[in-house]
């Protein structure tokens, strides 16, 4: 049975505010949009304590013409990359780690929206506005 428009945007709703309560629980400045996940203490299917994740990110002080030399050469003068160990095997131990890239980059970008395994087996944050 497929659920109504309605229950749905319920659920979400539910969902949404699970993870604002969360945040604020544990002091965390970012945003938690990965929906798959439904209980931000329960173990990841994956193990994580000791993984390494990584952020990468435009320099907070990078200049326009770098950027365009960047754009044009596919060099990357402007990028920096932050790592972060992740201090347990849950889902909130993986939030609290992309937490602390954000905080380190500086950058205005506050909503972990996926994680993606490299070929090192580390944990590439991707994040939106």
């Amino acid at each position: 049975m497929q659920m109504s428009k309605i229950a749905k945007a319920q659920l979400l709703k539910h969902q949404m505010q699970y993870f604002e309560n969360a945040r604020i629980e544990h002091d965390l400045h970012t945003v938690w949009c990965i929906d798959e996940v439904t209980d931000i203490t329960a173990k990841a299917a994956i193990k994580l304590e000791g993984k390494t994740v990584v952020y990468e990110t435009i320099h907070p002080d990078a200049q326009s013409e770098d950027l365009l030399s960047d754009l044009v050469s596919g060099g990357n003068l402007t990028t920096v990359t932050y790592t972060e160990t992740v201090k347990g095997d849950t889902w909130l131990s993986l939030w609290k780690a992309a937490n602390q890239l954000i905080l380190k980059s500086g950058t205005h970008h506050s909503y972990i929206e996926d994680f993606t395994m490299n070929d090192d087996g580390e944990l590439e944050l991707t994040t939106g506005s």
